[in-house]
């Protein structure tokens, strides 16, 4: 509600700024009276086009960032624009004819700027609803079984993976829902429901959700493996946890070198010097028992 209210001012403080550099605009000698200042212009207006054109723009810069609901950069410009009012005020008492009535309506401004801008920014997104809660994989066939691993997993919005590739099984993405953009060799796909492609060993690789949409796929992979199936159940556990970033890389470096040992990715180019210490990290995390708390807490 507080948030809510603060943001209404805003708008209403946008609105008036408008109002203010418009009459400034139209109605100069009207608007320096209500400003507090009193001077000669001998017909010339320029400071007054000045000063309409300053407060018409910082009000629809402010009405804008409300309706587009950029609740960040509407804080920031509410703190910084304090120095707007404050500025007028001290210009305002400067001149002998005038007194703290004059300077009231910029001491207001000062106030709505500064506890609007502080209340906005000090908001929380409610986390109802969010990206983790979202996340989902199960097993549909596990390499116990007959050795061959098939899990159905989604892949939201902006989640991707590097280029990389796999040793020791191939891998068939199947789109159940939505679209995925999946580099091949040297050519990229753009795979729709009911479309697959396969990638054999050692061909490199990646997905990258670019749509709006959530997209579940289908995962095959043959011959099957039990560390990869591990890697991906951590990897939405993970996210579930609200420990992946929104394009679906573990936070923690030590849950990332894991996730890339068990699912037997390789890496290409520059990333490759980075292998060993990979490598390193995940058997320094199996030898602490850390794989099998991981385990424990998001296999099956």
């Amino acid at each position: 509600m507080i948030q809510k209210t603060a943001t209404a001012i805003a708008f209403l403080t946008g609105l008036g700024m408008i109002f203010l550099g418009a009459r400034f605009l139209l109605s100069p000698e009207i608007a320096e009276t209500g400003y507090g200042l009193h001077f000669n212009e001998q017909g010339d207006y320029s400071f007054h086009y000045i000063k309409g054109i300053r407060d018409l723009f910082s009000g629809l810069i402010i009405c804008l960032l409300v309706l587009s609901k950029q609740r960040k950069a509407l804080g920031i410009i509410l703190l910084t624009g304090t120095m707007i009012p404050l500025m007028d005020m001290f210009i305002v008492l400067s001149k002998d004819y005038n007194d703290i009535v004059q300077a009231i309506p910029h001491i207001s401004a000062i106030i709505i700027c500064a506890v609007t801008g502080i209340i906005i920014m000090l908001h929380k997104p409610s986390i109802k609803n969010t990206r983790k809660e979202q996340n989902y994989i199960r097993l549909l066939n596990s390499y116990d079984n007959d050795g061959i691993s098939i899990m159905e997993l989604n892949i939201l919005p902006g989640e991707k993976t590097p280029w990389h590739y796999h040793t020791l099984f191939s891998e068939t993405f199947e789109i159940i829902k939505g679209t995925l953009e999946v580099g091949k060799g040297k050519s990229v796909v753009n795979l729709k429901q009911g479309e697959a492609a396969t990638i054999e060993p050692n061909e490199k690789h990646y997905y990258h959700n670019r749509s709006q949409e959530e997209c579940v796929i289908k995962v095959t992979v043959n011959p099957g493996n039990k560390n990869f199936e591990k890697s991906l159940f951590l990897l939405k556990g993970l996210a579930k946890d609200g420990l992946s970033s929104n394009t679906g890389v573990p936070k923690k470096f030590i849950d990332l070198a894991v996730f890339v040992y068990l699912s037997n990715s390789r890496m290409l180019g520059f990333q490759k010097v980075a292998e060993p210490l990979f490598n390193y990290i995940a058997h320094s995390a199996f030898k602490k028992g850390y794989l099998d708390d991981l385990v424990n807490k998001y296999y099956i």
